[in-house]
Formats: structure tokens, C-alpha cells, sequence
């Protein structure tokens, strides 16, 4: 490369002294050649170049380069920023990029040491600056000038993020959201406790809005509430979304707590008390817990984490402020309780709300469920909070406010004295107020306001004075309230004449100085009667009327004016002829006597004196009640009047020794009459406890129809027989009298006579044979043995025939006969156990009497024994007597009466026990006073009395039913112990009787012979049976199928016919609704004249006004809308087109008239105008009036026009369906009967087989198989549900149509109305102007 030097002035211009120089010292240094070259005009250049490292291409020889270096080559003009003599570094103020390029440093002249930077292009900085060009001020620092900038000296605490930083202008700190101040270094008004760990540096003032001023408070320390389980819940509950409690689960090895949703609705975990009240500490610290969760997947929601308190509700996702969602691994969550909307607690809250919540916090609750049926385990609660006196690090964020006048406290939550809050009991948020106590007290109650008041003044402000003073306490003086006069300190006041009235005497005192007894009160207090007596409640028992004047003497107190029916001084009694318990409460015990006069012994006082307390009434013999009013059981006749007369009735004709009361006649049994039931009843017999048997005599044999005592009638001639219902021996016909048989039977007579002398004889041949056998071989003894056998047989036939039954024999009868012997001996034995139960009975009755006689030392022994016995004992016996009863019943009909009885007495029993027991009941109610135990102590004698009485009663009547059950037993046992005789006769007679074997061993093969054959037929007879048992079982299970689809078919042939009955009424309604509209089309008509006829009226109104011509184009309108409607009902309802096209032609007649001659008419009106002009305002308001009702009577015709569209359309349908429904009906009638031919054919068939035919029977079953199908292609089922939806829907569009027509008639009517109501013609015009 060739490098060019060019010199720094001509060389002609120097002198040539320099000149020659210059070119020697050049030349010396460079080369020969380059020297030999130089032409000294045109810039130097060698091979050896000026070494200007490629940025210049001129230089000049400077000699101290050359001496320093070697080198004279200086470089000029260096390009790229470069500087040197070689240009091998870079300009000043510029440094060289790792590119080699040299570029600009660009120092700010301000903020720079100087104008250099270093070899990275950054500047020197003064102080305070900072930046690669130090233009700008450090963090920190503010105020860039040629000094460097100043320290803002920030606060870190108050500085935000804790980060010191300040404007660069201004050198204001940039704060936290509660710090003020340019250093940043103050809390804002109403806030205090400027603290690093703060991230809005200070807290508010709380103070219950009292002050806003407030510093922290001394003595406080960090602390936590905390729950870590290690020992059980700690009293943390669950509940559900509703506040219900749930079951909560506690695991003692991994020390957690747990829950588990039974349902969809989530869980919660509600903290205990320790976490709740006044926690205000907590604020702006942290809430912390540990939760797992069972399953995957879990819904968050905004009320996962929920804080209660002061009437306020704050809650938070599960996920906010940073958290994340629950999973199976434990996870900590951590909230900041703050109302700042970072933290996300909703709804968004004020500072002061915020902690007013937590100032009352009532709840804490947290979700442990996050799924449907899912689990959830809690552990490890904290809440962070301060406690004074508390050791650990100081807590700062505690308040202590600066209160203003009339405030005291920590957190100015008091009134100081002197103050009260307003409103009264209005708690730490009410203010506080001066007390207002008008110059009677220096302080009142802080909560209430109430005054403690002085200077004998009252009321919550002292302004009134104090009871028992008078005077006005409103003056503000200690004289303002003076003493009263008045007895026992009572109140009084001044009246306008200076007068001192005593305004509340002391109770029982009256008088203007309570001098004087009070009406009601008795007493001498003036002394009087010589010595003071104080006022006294006069004692009449409460037994006056309190309204009443005069209710006693004023001195001595006697009552005057008793009440109630009582009497006495004090009106502590009833009066004669009543009963009960003057004193009892509530009043009015006091009851007339209801005694019955003819059952009662007179006393010759009217009304008649009953005891006074029980109100038992003094009966005459054998009459009880406590009214008298009864006879005892088995007495009547108690309106003799002297007491009631025995019934005396028979115990065996009678069920019991009761009559009837009035007349004495008892109850008899079966056939038994007489008044005491002692004598059978005509054409009967056998008087016994079972009654009396009917005769029944023949009235043909019989000379009468009365038996004798036995039963037997008394028979005609040659007749017999108990009932005489039969002839004699060898007689007959007995209608005409039994006449002797023909000579024939004499025959017949004799050979029974023989026959039976036969069987005398071998009666006597057994005998002789059974006392005296003798064995002989002797075939004719052999063949007389076989007859003899023969009629013995016979005999025995004819024997068992005799007992009445052929399956039993005599021995059987006497073994039943001897059973029934059995249980009648138990029955006896029952009735036994029975009677001796009813005299234990009664001697407790008795026993309860002694007991009832001394109720009055001992009424609560007596009365809870009597309540046990009732209990226990009383309904044992009951039971037992149900029982015996029921045994009883189950035995015999000749026992079911004493049975009966039995019940009877066990229910009176029942009944008496429960009387006892509500007695015994009322009387421990009534035991706090001991005359009221006396009293019922007395009712319980008497009725222990009256049961003893009936208990006597039932035990004579149980004795005699003993005895006739006795009577009835002996004659048992007697016809028993004849019949047991007379069976041990015949049985040892038969018995006696042995039968020879006979020796038939021929007959013995026949029959056996014969026995195979029998069982070989037996056995093809049963494998035959076996054979069609299959087929005659699917026969008929075939003929029940076919038997219930017969039904089936029938039933749905009966519902279709209903269904079809009801398709034709619903086609009837529909005929009816089309009826109908036209009706309601008529009334559309009629509709239309009226609004003609308003039309008329309004054409006449506005004749005579101007504005009259502005109408008829509405008018116009209305009767086009009224043409439209009209032809819109003629298209909704069938049939109806002529009348619709008349009513078209009144409308449009109606237009063209009424129009024209309305023009002509205001033609006319505008001539007149100017005279009527009055009257047309008024008829034209008159006109708009009706024209309002025109509009409202077109809207209304139009929405029944649409009506009648729907109707029609409604009508339609329903013809459409009814028709359809038709035709279902007709088709499931076809093939329901086509059904029903088929299974009658199959039937008829069934029966008509004589033998089993199996191609019969196949070709049966596929026909029935055929019209089953027939049946289900039918589908009845179908049709009958679509049919009965339809009639359903249709009945209610008839019922919605019949509604509408309602609706339209009273539309109609009330137009009607309206146009009646309306006058023919204006009789009055006022007229304003002359």
C-alpha cells in the first residue's frame, strides 16, 4: 500500500534555509527510491507508508516523535474518531467499542467529573448521580445539579415495598398507602404505628370512631391463638351450608380433626370460643391452617373461608390471595385480615366495618369438603394476636387513642363522667353526650343516661321530683322539691290554689291525706272508734265482685255482697242447697245440689242440702249415686219414693239379677218369661240355666201344642212319638188318623215279633255260652257261628245307627261325654278361683277404705299406694278375668252367660279402678292444702263406699250364679254318671261278645285273586290318568288364558264404548261451542249497533262544535276497524257467513250515512261556530270521553274477534279429532270383536270336544294365538290413552271457551249499561260569554 504525506505548507513558501532542512531530515528517514520519486509538488508517498493504522492518509515529520519513537511520521486528519500520531487510540471523550468503532461518551457536563468515560463508555458521576452518562439522580437522591444530587433520606418502613425511593425533581419519598410526609417518615391523620412489616405502614385508628388520633400502646405482645389438636377437637364443631350440625371425627395418631359430607352441600369447621369476642388484635395479622382433602377435583366457591361478626358477613375463596387449591397432601393456607381489595374479602369493606366485624366476631368458619360426599381434615389453626403483660416480641399494632371531651379509655370506648351515650345502651359505637340532669347531679350512667339524681328530685334527667316531694325541679335549685304531707311518705301535688293533694295513698286508704278505708277495706285509721286501726283488704275469699261498691263493712269488715253461692262473713262457704269448695281457684265451685228428689231423703229444706263438700246427696234405701238418682244392681222401682224394691230374679231364667228400673221385668234367657224369669214360655219346655226348649208338637198328631215339663206332646190315638209325629206299630196315614194296617202287615207284624224273639233268644244263648263255653267240632255249629256272626253284624250296624252317628262308637260318646266331664270340673274350678279373686277384691276395697279414713295424716302414702294397686294388682286382675272370661267362652254356650258376666263385672271393675284412679290423681294435685286433702280424702271414702256397696252387689249376684252353676253341674254329672252306666253295660256286653274265625281259606285265594286284578286295573287306570293329567292341565291353563283375555277384551270393549261416549259429548260440546260462536257473532252484531249508536251520539255532539270535523275521520276509522272485525268473525266461524255479511253492509251503510251527513253537518256547524263556541268545548270534551270508550269498546271487539279465531280454530281441531277418534273407535271395535268371535269359537270348540284331539287342540291354540295378535295390532291401549288425553284437552278448551263467553257477556252487558246510562240530549247549556 502506498501512503501519501502531504506537507504541512507549500515548500515554496518557506525559506529555502527550511526548505533544505526539512527535505534533508525527510529524506534521511525515508527511502532511496521514494526519495529519487518525490517530485516535491504532489504529497509523499513510500512503501513504508506513515503507519496511520488505515484512518488517515497525510502526516508530517515531527522531530520529537522521531526522537522519542524513531518514527517522524505524524499522522494528520485521523478519521473514525481516532487520534495519535498514528491514530491508534481514540479522540477525546470517546472510548473504543469492543467493535474497534470509537464513539462519543456523551458525559452529561451536569452530572460528570468530567467529559471521559472508561473503556466500558461510563462516566465519572458526581455524587448522588448515577447512570452510564450520569444524567439522572440515584435512587434515593433528588435535585441534579453541578453539585451531584441530594440524599432524599427516605424511611424505609414508610417508603413502599420498604424500598427507600423519592421523585428526582421534588425529593418526595414515594409512601405506603397510610404514610404521609415528604420523607415519608408520618402516619396520616387517624392512623398510627409506622412499622416495616406493615404493607400499608400504618394502622387505622379504630377507636369506635371516637378519635382519630392515636399512638401505640405500651405492654402489648405478639401472640397466637392456635388449635394443633393434640389432645381432641378443642371444641371446634361442623356444620353444614344451613348452620346443622354434623358429626365431627378426631384422629388421635395423626392429631387432626375431620369431616365427611352426607351430601352434595359442603362442610364446615366452625372455631370455638377461644378464636371469637374481641378480636380487633388481629388486624392486618394472619390467619393460618392446615387442610387435606380426600378426594380429586375439588369446586371452590367465594364462601370457603367465612368471618362473622357485628351483623356482618366477610368471605373468601379457598384459593385467594395466593393460596392454591386443596388436594390429598396437606397444605398451609395463610389470609391477611384486612379489608384492602388485595386480599379479596367480600363484600368490600371500610376499615371501620372491617374491624367492627372483628371487634365482635361471632363465627369463624373454614370448608373441609370440597365434592359431593367428600372428606376433609383440618389441623394446626393460628390466629395472630397481641395480649398485654404477654412475654415474646412486642406488638406495636395496638392502639391506644387520644380521646377527645367526654370520652375515656384505652379505645375511647367509654363516657367520662359527666357523659352518657346517645342513644341510650347504644354500646362503645355510641357517641357520648353531656348529661342533662338540670342542676340536680354531676353525673348519670354512662350506658342508660340516667341521672343519680340529688336534692329529692327523680326521673332519668332529675326533672321531676322524687316521690313523696313536690314542687319544680326545673329551677336548678336544692329547695326546688319539698316533702309531701301525706302518711308513709307518699306522693303528692300542688294544686293551683296552693293545696296539697295526696295523689297515691298507700293501698286500702282514700281521702285528699289518705285519712279514710277505701271502698273494699275496713279499718279505723282516724281513731274513730277510739283507737287507730289500720286499713285492712276486707277477707271475703275472693268471692265478690270487684267492680261492685259496698263488697263490706267499712268497720268491721263483714262481707255484704258474696258472690258465686256463697255466704258466710267472710264468704268461705257455699250456701245451703249448693256444694263444692268456696275457696277453690279458679271461683265458682260452689254448685247447686243435684239431688233427685224422689231417690232422696227429704230434709224439708228447699233446694235439697247435699254434704257441702262431696255434694253427695242422702239417699233412701238401696238408691246410690251422688245425685240419688240410681238403684242399686238388682233394685228397681225408684220412683216409688221409698227407695227401690228388690228384682228378685230367678238366677237360673235370668242372664242376671238385674231388671229393668222402671218396671222390674228381667232379663231373661231363651224362651224363659215371667217377670222374674221363673217359667218357660208357652209351647216350651225344660226350664234350665240354657232357657226353655221349644215344644214343637206335631199339630197333627198332637191333642195341643203345650208339651209336658219333659217335651212330651200329648198324642192322639195310636200315635207316639215325642213331638206325636209318628204311628204306632202296624198303623199309618197319620193325617187322617193312623188307621190300622192292611191284614198283609199282620204278617209283617209277626215276623218282626218272631225276629225279635230270635234276638231274646240269642241274647240268652250268648249269655248262656259266654257264662258257660263249652268247645265243640261241629260244622253246623261252624255255620250257625257265620249267621250268628251275620246278625251280629247286623246289630252292630243297627247299633251305630242308634248313637246318631255312624263314625262313633259308644265307647267314643263315653270318652267324649267324660271329657266334657273334665271341663265342666274346670269351669267350676275357674268359677271358684274367679269368686274367691272377687272376695280378695273386696277385702282390699275394704282395706282401701281404712286407708281413705286416715288420708287425712297420711294423703301422699295413701294415695300412691292406691295409685300402685291400680296399677299392678287392678290391672292384673283385669287381665285375668279377660282371660278366664275368654276361656270360658271358648268352652261351652252353657258357660258364655257366666262368662259374660264375668266380663261385665271386670269392666265395672276397670271402670271403678280408673274413677279411683283420676280421684287419687285430682287429690295429689290438691295436697299442698290440707283441707283440700280433708276433702278429697272424703270423696274417696265415699266412693270406696259406693264400690263396696257394688263390689257386695256383684259378689251376691257371682254367688248366686254359683249356685245355679252348681245345680246345673250336679245334674250333669248325674245324667253323666247314668250314661256312663249304661255305656259300661253296653260295652262290657260287647266286649263279652267274641267272634269264631272262620276257616274261608278258598275264599281267602278268591280274594286275593281278586285283590291282584283290582290292583292291576288301579295301576293302568292311574298310568292312563297320567297321561292326560299334562294335557288336561295345559287345556286348562289354555281355557283360563282364554278366559281372561275374554275379560280383557270385554273391559277394554267397555272402555272404549265410555271413550267413544265421550268422544260424542265432546263432539256435542263442540256442536255446542259452534252454537256458541255464532251466539257470541249475534252479540258482536249487537255490539256493533251499540257503538252505531254511540257513533249517533257523538255525530250529534259534535254537530254543534268545530272540532267535530276532526272526528269523523276517527270516526271513519273506527267503522272500517269495526267492517275489518266483523269480516274477521265471519272467517273465524263457520256457518256464519251471512249474518257476518250483513253486519258488513251495517257497517258500510253505517260509513257512507252516518259520514256524509256528519260533512253536511259540520258544513253547517263552521257557519255557526263563532255563537258556540262555549258549548262545543264542553260537548267536545264530551266527545273525546266517548271517543276513549269507542276506542276501549273496538280494542275489546278486536281481542274477541281473535278469541273467536281461536275458537274456530279450537273447533276445527276438535271435529278433526272427534272424527279421528271415530274412526279408532270403530276400527278397535272391529277387531276387539273380531277378538271376541274368535275366543267364543275357541271355547265353543273347547267344550264341544268330546275326546282329546291333539291337531284339535294345536288348531285351537294357533287360532288363540292369532287373535292375540289381532288384539295387540289393535292396540286398544294406545287409542284409549290418545283418547282420553283427547277428551281431556278438549273438555278444557270448552271450559277456557265457556270461560271467555262469560268474560265477553259481561263486556256486553256493561256496554249495555253504559249506553243506557248516556242521555238523549243536552237539556242544559250554560253560556260564558255575551
Amino acid at each position: 500500500m502506498h501512503f501519501h504525506f502531504a506537507l504541512s505548507a507549500p515548500v515554496t513558501a518557506l525559506p529555502l534555509l527550511s526548505q533544505i532542512l526539512f527535505l534533508q531530515c525527510f529524506l534521511k528517514d525515508m527511502p532511496q527510491s521514494a526519495a529519487t520519486q518525490w517530485d516535491g509538488v504532489t504529497p509523499w508517498y513510500s512503501g513504508s507508508t506513515c503507519n496511520c493504522n488505515s484512518f488517515s492518509t497525510r502526516c508530517y515529520f515531527d522531530k520529537h516523535l522521531y526522537e522519542t519513537t524513531g518514527h517522524g511520521g505524524h499522522c494528520l486528519d485521523c478519521t473514525g474518531n481516532r487520534d495519535g500520531p498514528n491514530c491508534e487510540r481514540c479522540k477525546e471523550n470517546y472510548y473504543q467499542r469492543e467493535d474497534n468503532y470509537c464513539v462519543a461518551c456523551n458525559c452529561n457536563e451536569i452530572g460528570s467529573r468530567n467529559l471521559q468515560c472508561n473503556s466500558e463508555g461510563r462516566c465519572q458521576c458526581k455524587p448522588g448521580v448515577v447512570g452510564d452518562k450520569c444524567d439522572r439522580c440515584d435512587t434515593n437522591y433528588y435535585d441534579f445539579s453541578s453539585l451531584g444530587c441530594k440524599p432524599c433520606q427516605c424511611n424505609k418502613a414508610g417508603s413502599y415495598g420498604n424500598v427507600p425511593n423519592c421523585d428526582p425533581i421534588t425529593g418526595s419519598c414515594h409512601c405506603k398507602e397510610n404514610v404521609e410526609g415528604k420523607r415519608c417518615g408520618n402516619c396520616k391523620p387517624g392512623y398510627f404505628n409506622l412499622d416495616e412489616d406493615n404493607d400499608f405502614g400504618c394502622t387505622p385508628c379504630f377507636c369506635y370512631g371516637h378519635a382519630s388520633l392515636c399512638s401505640s400502646a405500651p405492654g402489648y405482645s405478639r401472640v397466637y391463638i392456635e388449635s394443633i389438636f393434640a389432645r381432641g377437637t378443642e371444641r371446634w364443631k361442623s356444620q353444614d351450608y344451613h348452620g346443622k350440625d354434623v358429626p365431627l371425627a378426631f384422629n388421635s395418631v395423626t392429631q387432626v380433626i375431620g369431616v365427611k359430607a352426607p351430601y352434595k352441600h359442603p362442610i364446615y369447621f366452625v372455631a370455638p370460643d377461644v378464636f371469637l369476642g374481641d378480636q380487633r388484635a388481629s388486624y392486618n395479622q394472619d390467619f393460618t391452617f392446615k387442610l387435606r382433602i380426600g378426594e380429586a377435583g375439588p369446586v371452590a366457591s367465594v364462601e370457603d373461608v367465612v368471618l362473622e361478626g357485628a351483623g356482618l358477613s366477610i368471605t373468601q375463596a379457598i384459593f385467594g390471595q395466593g393460596n392454591r387449591l386443596p388436594s390429598v397432601q396437606p397444605q398451609e393456607y395463610k389470609f391477611r385480615l384486612h379489608e384492602s381489595s388485595q386480599y379479596g374479602w367480600q363484600p368490600r369493606l371500610s376499615a371501620r366495618d372491617f374491624m367492627s366485624v372483628l371487634a365482635n366476631l361471632t363465627a369463624i368458619r373454614i370448608r373441609g369438603t370440597y365434592a359431593s360426599e367428600g372428606v376433609g381434615f383440618l389441623d394446626n389453626v393460628k390466629l395472630a394476636t397481641a395480649r398485654r403483660g404477654a412475654p415474646g416480641r412486642p406488638a406495636h399494632w395496638i392502639e391506644n387513642c387520644n380521646c377527645p371531651q367526654g370520652y375515656v379509655g384505652q379505645f375511647c370506648e367509654s363516657c367520662a363522667p359527666g357523659y352518657r351515650h346517645e342513644p341510650s345502651n347504644g354500646g362503645p359505637f355510641a357517641p357520648c353526650v353531656r348529661c342533662n340532669c338540670n342542676g340536680h347531679a354531676d353525673i348519670c350512667d354512662a350506658e342508660t343516661g340516667r341521672c343519680i339524681c340529688q336534692h329529692n328530685t327523680a326521673g332519668d334527667n332529675c326533672d321531676r321530683c322524687a316521690k313523696g316531694y313536690y314542687g319544680n325541679a326545673l329551677h336548678g335549685t336544692e329547695y326546688d322539691c319539698l316533702q309531701c304531707p301525706c302518711p308513709y311518705g307518699g306522693p303528692c301535688f300542688q294544686m293551683d290554689d296552693e293545696f296539697i293533694f295526696c295523689s297515691e295513698c298507700p293501698t286500702g286508704y282514700g281521702g285528699p291525706r289518705c285519712d279514710i278505708c277505701s271502698d273494699g277495706y275496713f279499718g279505723d285509721p282516724s281513731a274513730l272508734t277510739g283507737y287507730v286501726v289500720p286499713c285492712q283488704l276486707c277477707k271475703c275469699n275472693d268471692n265478690i265482685d270487684l267492680n261492685a261498691v259496698g263488697n263490706c263493712n267499712r268497720t268491721t269488715g263483714e262481707c255484704l255482697k258474696c258472690i258465686y253461692n256463697t255466704g258466710g262473713p267472710h264468704c268461705e262457704r257455699c250456701m245451703p242447697g249448693f256444694y263444692g269448695d268456696a275457696l277453690a281457684l279458679p271461683k265458682g265451685d260452689c254448685k247447686q245440689c243435684q239431688c233427685y228428689p224422689v231417690g232422696t231423703v227429704e230434709t224439708g229444706s228447699i233446694p235439697l242440702v247435699c254434704d257441702q263438700v262431696t255434694g253427695q246427696c242422702q239417699c233412701k234405701p238401696h238408691v246410690i249415686g251422688k245425685n240419688c238418682d240410681q238403684c242399686e244392681e238388682g233394685y228397681f222401682d225408684i220412683i216409688s219414693g221409698e227407695g227401690c224394691q228388690p228384682c228378685n230374679c230367678d238366677p237360673i231364667g235370668s242372664l242376671n239379677h238385674s231388671c229393668d228400673v222402671h218396671t222390674g221385668q228381667c232379663q231373661c234367657r231363651p224362651g224363659i218369661t215371667g217377670l222374674h224369669c221363673d217359667s218357660c214360655e208357652q209351647y216350651r219346655y225344660g226350664f234350665s240355666a240354657e232357657g226353655c226348649k221349644a215344644c214343637e208338637c206335631d199339630t197333627i198328631g198332637s191333642e195341643s201344642l203345650q208339651c209336658d215339663p219333659q217335651g212330651q206332646c200329648p198324642c192322639l190315638e195310636n200315635v207316639e212319638g215325642r213331638q206325636c209325629d209318628r204311628c204306632k206299630e202296624n198303623k199309618y196315614d197319620r193325617h187322617s188318623g193312623c188307621h190300622d194296617c192292611p191284614e198283609c202287615y199282620n204278617l209283617v207284624q209277626d215276623a218282626v215279633n218272631a225276629h225279635r224273639e230270635k234276638l231274646k233268644d240269642l241274647r240268652d244263648l250268648l249269655n248262656k255260652i259266654s257264662s258257660s263255653p263249652v268247645v265243640l267240632n261241629d260244622e253246623e255249629f261252624d255255620r250257625k257261628i257265620v249267621e250268628v256272626e251275620a246278625i251280629v253284624n247286623e246289630l252292630w250296624n243297627n247299633a251305630k245307627e242308634g248313637t246318631g252317628s255312624g263314625d262313633k262308637s259308644l265307647l267314643e260318646h263315653l270318652t267324649e261325654l267324660s271329657k266334657r266331664l273334665v271341663n265342666v270340673e274346670n269351669l267350676l274350678r275357674q268359677v271358684d278361683a274367679a269368686t274367691e279373686q272377687a272376695l280378695i277384691a273386696n277385702a282390699l276395697s275394704e282395706a282401701n277404705v281404712t286407708q281413705a279414713e286416715e288420708v287425712v295424716e297420711r294423703a301422699q302414702e295413701l294415695l300412691k299406694d292406691a295409685l300402685d294397686y291400680l296399677v299392678t294388682d287392678g290391672y292384673a286382675g283385669l287381665e285375668k278375668a279377660q282371660e278366664r272370661s275368654k276361656q270360658f267362652g271358648q268352652q261351652s254356650d252353657q258357660m258364655s252367660e257366666i262368662a259374660r258376666e264375668a266380663r261385665v263385672l271386670a269392666e265395672k271393675q276397670e271402670e271403678e279402678a280408673k274413677g279411683i284412679q283420676e280421684l287419687a290423681q285430682r287429690a295429689l294435685n290438691k295436697s299442698i292444702a290440707a283441707y283440700e286433702l280433708a276433702r278429697e280424702a272424703l270423696d274417696l271414702k265415699s266412693n270406696l263406699s259406693n264400690e263396696i256397696r257394688s263390689l257386695r252387689s256383684d259378689m251376691d249376684a257371682a254367688g248366686n250364679t254359683q249356685s245355679s252353676l252348681k245345680a246345673i253341674v250336679e245334674d250333669t254329672k248325674n245324667q253323666v254318671d247314668t250314661t256312663h252306666a249304661n255305656s259300661a253295660n253296653t260295652s262290657l256286653f260287647v266286649s263279652r261278645l267274641t267272634v269264631p274265625e272262620v276257616d274261608a281259606h278258598s275264599a281267602k285265594e278268591e280274594a286275593e285273586i281278586i285283590t291282584q286284578q283290582a290292583t292291576q286295573i288301579k295301576s293302568d287306570a292311574e298310568k292312563l290318568l297320567q297321561e292326560f293329567e299334562s294335557e288336561k292341565r295345559n287345556l286348562s291353563e289354555q281355557l283360563l288364558q282364554a278366559d281372561e283375555l275374554l275379560q280383557a277384551a270385554i273391559q277394554q270393549q267397555q272402555r272404549l264404548d265410555e271413550l267413544l261416549a265421550d268422544a260424542d259429548a265432546a263432539n256435542d260440546k263442540a256442536s255446542e261451542a259452534v252454537r256458541l260462536g255464532d251466539k257470541t257473532l249475534k252479540e258482536a252484531q249487537e255490539t256493533l249497533e251499540t257503538l252505531q249508536e254511540f257513533d249517533n251520539q257523538v255525530q250529534e255532539s259534535k254537530g254543534q262544535a268545530e272540532e267535530a270535523l276532526r272526528l269523523v275521520p276517527e270516526i271513519e276509522e273506527l267503522i272500517n276497524e269495526a267492517n275489518e272485525k266483523t269480516d274477521g268473525a265471519r272467517r273465524a266461524l263457520e256457518g256464519a257467513q251471512l249474518t257476518a255479511k250483513n253486519a258488513r253492509d251495517i257497517a258500510v251503510k253505517a260509513q257512507s250515512v252516518f259520514a256524509e251527513q256528519a260533512s253536511q253537518e259540520a258544513d253547517q256547524i263552521r257557519r255557526r261556530a263563532n255563537d258556540t263556541k262555549l258549548e262545543a268545548v264542553r260537548l267536545s270534551d264530551k266527545a273525546d270521553e266517548l271517543a276513549a270508550n269507542v276506542a276501549l269498546t273496538a280494542d275489546q271487539m278486536q281481542s274477541l274477534e281473535e278469541q273467536a279465531k281461536e275458537d274456530e280454530e279450537l273447533t276445527a281441531q276438535a271435529r278433526q279429532k272427534v272424527g279421528q277418534a271415530k274412526s279408532n273407535t270403530a276400527e278397535a271395535t272391529w277387531q276387539v270383536k273380531y277378538a271376541l268371535d274368535e275366543v267364543n269359537f275357541i271355547m265353543q270348540e273347547l267344550e264341544d270336544m268330546k275326546e282329546i284331539d291333539v291337531a284339535t287342540l294345536d288348531d285351537l291354540e294357533r287360532r288363540l294365538e292369532d287373535v292375540e295378535m289381532e288384539y295387540k295390532d289393535a292396540n286398544i291401549d294406545f287409542h284409549m290413552s290418545s283418547l282420553s288425553s283427547e277428551r281431556n284437552a278438549q273438555n278444557q278448551h270448552i271450559k277456557n271457551y265457556e270461560e271467555e263467553l262469560y268474560k265477553l257477556q259481561l263486556e256486553v252487558d256493561n256496554v249495555r249499561e253504559i249506553s243506557e246510562s248516556l242521555p238523549n240530549n243536552c237539556w242544559k247549556r250554560l253560556k260564558l260569554e255575551p
